[in-house]
């Protein structure tokens, strides 16, 4: 599956948290982001407040190669990308780092904040995605929603 075939986003919700922060601490421009409390514009679908109620915060996951350095060698970190599909490197990569503030992610969650992570494939004949018991472990330790939606890629054989 190429990069093109597939993209990773977090939707980030919480009741009164900058979104600054959220930015802060995964080291990736929001693609939309409000605060609480901030005026809505005009076109939001829901026009029955002035303000927003949460805090709303989504981005796109860079491919695993952009995420930073890594804490292998060269040489590990180009074999692991090879042998792992591009979607479970991305959300490995971004759960690995997440993990170095799980504290943080943790006190998110018992303040009412939410976070998940949708895997939205494009164009796709065939997906196979396999989660390993370290990247199912970090989303349950995170307390990650994983979403999957496949865009018209599954045809009835005619």
């Amino acid at each position: 599956m190429s990069p093109h075939d597939f993209s990773i986003a977090l939707r980030i919700r919480h009741p009164s948290i900058d979104p600054a922060e959220v930015t802060r601490r995964l080291g990736i421009d929001p693609h939309h982001a409000w605060r609480a409390g901030e005026p809505r514009h005009v076109d939001d679908d829901d026009a029955g407040s002035a303000l927003h109620r949460e805090t709303y915060w989504v981005g796109l996951l860079p491919p695993a190669r952009l995420l930073g350095p890594s804490p292998w060698s060269q040489g590990v970190e180009e074999s692991l990308l090879r042998s792992v599909a591009l979607p479970q490197a991305s959300l490995y990569f971004t759960l690995l780092k997440m993990k170095r503030s799980a504290g943080f992610w943790r006190e998110f969650a018992d303040q009412g904040g939410t976070v998940e992570c949708l895997l939205q494939v494009h164009k796709a004949d065939r997906f196979q995605l396999d989660l390993s018991q370290a990247l199912l472990l970090a989303l349950v330790d995170l307390r990650i929603t994983l979403s999957i939606e496949v865009e018209g890629a599954l045809r009835a054989a005619a």
